[in-house]
C-alpha cells in the first residue's frame, strides 16, 4: 500500500493566502454594506424630518426655529413673532416636531443640523393662501394681503412679490450659486444637513461638537453646526473638494413654494 501523504508547506501556504483573501473580501463587502446602510438610514431620517416640518407648517403656518444642539430640550430657541434670532448650534427641533432625539440623528449618530430663513419662522409667514398670481398688491403686514378677493385682484399679493428676498442661499462644492433670494421660486426654505461619515461639524447626542468642522476654509467648515451662516453647501455626489478636503455632507434643501404647497397653504389658482 502507498503511504498516506500529508500537506506540504507550499500547499498550506496557498490555503492560508486564499483564506486571507476571502476574509479581506468579505470584510470589504461588510464595510461597504454598513456604509450603505448608514447612508440609507440618513436619507430616511432626513425625509422623516422634512415630512414633520411640512406637517408643522400645516398646523402653525410657519416654520420652527432650530433647537440648541448643545442641549437636550429639543425645542426651538431665539424665536419671536417676527422669526428666529441667532441660529448658532442649531439642530432639528425634535420635541417641537413630535420626534425623539434619535429621530434627528443620522446613520453615524450625529444630530442633523437645521437652518431656516429666519423670516419664515415668523407668524403666518408660510401661509400663501391669500396670494394670487393675478394680483397686483404688495405685502401687507409682512404677509400676503388678507383682503384679497376674487372680485378685486388689486387687493391680492402675487407669489413672486411675496417670495422676493426670502430663502437661503445654496452653493455647490465648486462655490457656484445654485439658489438665492435673487431667484425666489428656487430659494430654499430650510436646510437639513447630515455631516456624513466624517461627521465634522455635527453635534453628538451628548451636545458635544464632533470634529473640527473640516479643514479651514472648506465647504464642510461652512456647513458647521456651530456657525450662524446664511450660505450652505451641497453636492449631488460625494466628492473631493479642491484643496485635498473631503466633502461628504448630505443636504436636503426644499424650496419655499414646495413646502408651502405640500402643507396645503399654496397660492390660489384660477
Amino acid at each position: 500500500m502507498r503511504r498516506a501523504r500529508g500537506f506540504t508547506l507550499v500547499e498550506i501556504a496557498v490555503v492560508i493566502v486564499i483564506a486571507a483573501l476571502m476574509i479581506a473580501l468579505f470584510a470589504a463587502l461588510g464595510t461597504g454594506l454598513l456604509a450603505q446602510q448608514r447612508r440609507q438610514t440618513t436619507l430616511n431620517r432626513l425625509a422623516a424630518i422634512d415630512a414633520a416640518l411640512v406637517q408643522y407648517v400645516q398646523q402653525k403656518k410657519r416654520l420652527p426655529c432650530p433647537a440648541d444642539g448643545t442641549g437636550t430640550a429639543g425645542t426651538e430657541i431665539n424665536r419671536t413673532a417676527a422669526g428666529c434670532g441667532v441660529e448658532t448650534n442649531g439642530v432639528a427641533p425634535w420635541a417641537e416636531l413630535g420626534l425623539t432625539p434619535s429621530d434627528i440623528e443620522d446613520g453615524w449618530g450625529r444630530r442633523i443640523t437645521y437652518r431656516v430663513d429666519t423670516v419664515l419662522a415668523g407668524d403666518n409667514k408660510m401661509d400663501m393662501s391669500k396670494c394670487d398670481p393675478a394680483g397686483t398688491s404688495g405685502i401687507v403686514g409682512g404677509v400676503c394681503n388678507t383682503a384679497c378677493t376674487s372680485t378685486d385682484l388689486s387687493t391680492c399679493t402675487p407669489p413672486s412679490t411675496y417670495l422676493a428676498t426670502k430663502g437661503l442661499t445654496i452653493h455647490n462644492v465648486a462655490d457656484a450659486t445654485l439658489t438665492s433670494t435673487a431667484s425666489p421660486n428656487t430659494a430654499a426654505a430650510y436646510v437639513l444637513i447630515s455631516h456624513g461619515e466624517t461627521g465634522d461639524g455635527g453635534y453628538l447626542s451628548t451636545g458635544v461638537l464632533y470634529g473640527s468642522c473640516g479643514n479651514a476654509g472648506n465647504q464642510e467648515q461652512k456647513n458647521c453646526a456651530n456657525a450662524a451662516l446664511q450660505v450652505y453647501y451641497v453636492d449631488d455626489q460625494i466628492a473631493d473638494v479642491a484643496g485635498a478636503t473631503h466633502f461628504d455632507d448630505m443636504v436636503l434643501r426644499p424650496t419655499i413654494l414646495s413646502v408651502i404647497t405640500r402643507a396645503g397653504l399654496g397660492p390660489r389658482s384660477h
